[in-house]
């Protein structure tokens, strides 16, 4: 029976998606009466972990995308000192009641934390939150000719391509990366739960690792069900990091040939030149889940611009709890949930005629009500529920 779980993240803190599945999920397993751990690189804690005595250790350290420091560069390919203090927790906890669940680690801790989880004969348990475990880049995508990438992970051929948004050196430090995550992993034999039929599908045929296979869906907090009565609506919204990957320039272009407003919602590298050069669409910056409620509330469709394999579609759900239907791509997870010219729209992925086709279809307003109506009654807030993430993890840990 299983009484002490690790939690293992490269932030103790919300810093994106996996962060805030970690940290929520090891509040309500102290809830259910477990001592639960959450061992980290990078603080400060979230209050939510201090308000709820759970026990945070964070070791130091330096974000791999925000440090120039070599001796940091080299702790993200092999970190002796995470290693060290994870086998001083370990060696401390009783194997056959302690499970180690690991959500990330690659902008920190590195792949030695698994070394410490073996010394110590620990069950470990991956979230596959991304593609780290298969990809040196971490997305199966090239990011020099901004689409996902066909060659197979870890070949030859993947070791002379230069796909990284940098530079080639940068693709080498990478490889050497993942040399030292691959050995240790088939030596660990960690189990994984896939959060997407999608990502499974992509990941499962190229994972030699894994001990056990599990299925858990990401849960999904809504703050708000409050159906949207989109047809009144005129705003196409863009909610995301304003990167390549994610293609923001691909929404721009489409919602200015389709011409329809927009408004782009989030931060990052491409910010400054996309609102330089797109100066009819409205971008807010970054904004808290309350600052976002005011465009929420307006919005008549929800487009998904992404030219990669996203692994969760979070956002459309979120998006299908208020009844406002969604634009995704044919290629990402987002595509479980929306079906094609029912309660939604999908398109070519990264194809900008396919996607101004798709947008032109929303300016129906008796089609869009009809996407809106389906897609919120289609939605099962039990299926992503705290609840049910909780207990089917238990589950997992007790197998």
């Amino acid at each position: 029976m299983i009484k002490t779980i690790v939690i293992v993240y490269d932030q103790a803190y919300i810093s994106g998606g996996a962060a805030k599945i970690a940290i929520k999920s090891a509040i309500s397993l102290k809830k259910r009466g477990y001592r639960v751990i959450f061992f980290a690189a990078l603080g400060p804690a979230d209050k939510e972990l201090i308000d709820e005595d759970i026990e945070v250790i964070c070791i130091g350290g330096s974000h791999i995308g925000k440090t120039k420091n070599p001796k940091a560069l080299l702790q993200a390919i092999w970190n002796g000192h995470a290693k060290e203090k994870l086998n001083e927790l370990l060696s401390g906890l009783d194997s056959k009641s302690t499970v180690v669940h690991v959500h990330g680690w690659t902008k920190c801790l590195s792949s030695s934390i698994f070394s410490a989880c073996y010394k110590n004969n620990m069950r470990t348990y991956i979230t596959l939150h991304e593609y780290f475990t298969v990809c040196p880049n971490g997305g199966i995508y090239n990011y020099k000719k901004g689409r996902i990438c066909d060659v197979k992970p870890n070949s030859l051929e993947c070791l002379f391509c230069n796909c990284d948004k940098r530079n080639y050196f940068q693709k080498i430090y990478r490889d050497v990366r993942q040399i030292f995550l691959n050995v240790t992993l088939k030596k660990t034999r960690p189990s994984v739960i896939y959060i997407t039929e999608f990502s499974k599908h992509i990941l499962k045929p190229l994972l030699s690792f894994p001990k056990h296979e599990f299925y858990l869906e990401n849960h999904v907090e809504f703050l708000n069900r409050s159906k949207v009565k989109v047809k009144n609506n005129k705003e196409y919204l863009f909610i995301g990091r304003m990167s390549g990957e994610k293609a923001p320039e691909l929404f721009c272009k489409a919602i200015t040939e389709a011409n329809v407003r927009g408004t782009v919602i989030g931060s990052g590298p491409q910010l400054e030149k996309l609102k330089e050069k797109y100066g009819d669409i409205h971008f807010t910056g970054w904004l808290s889940t309350e600052e976002m409620e005011q465009y929420i509330s307006k919005a008549r469709c929800l487009v998904i611009s992404s030219k990669w394999y996203e692994t969760m579609g979070l956002t459309v759900l979120e998006m299908q709890a208020r009844g406002i239907p969604c634009i995704v791509p044919d290629k990402c997870a987002a595509s479980e949930y929306v079906k094609h010219k029912k309660n939604g729209l999908i398109y070519k992925i990264g194809n900008i005629n396919s996607l101004v086709e798709v947008i032109d279809i929303t300016k129906d307003d008796k089609v869009i009500e009809r996407f809106g109506n389906d897609f919120y009654n289609e939605f099962d807030e039990n299926k992503y529920s705290m609840k049910r993430h909780t207990d089917t993890l238990i589950d997992i840990y007790n197998f």
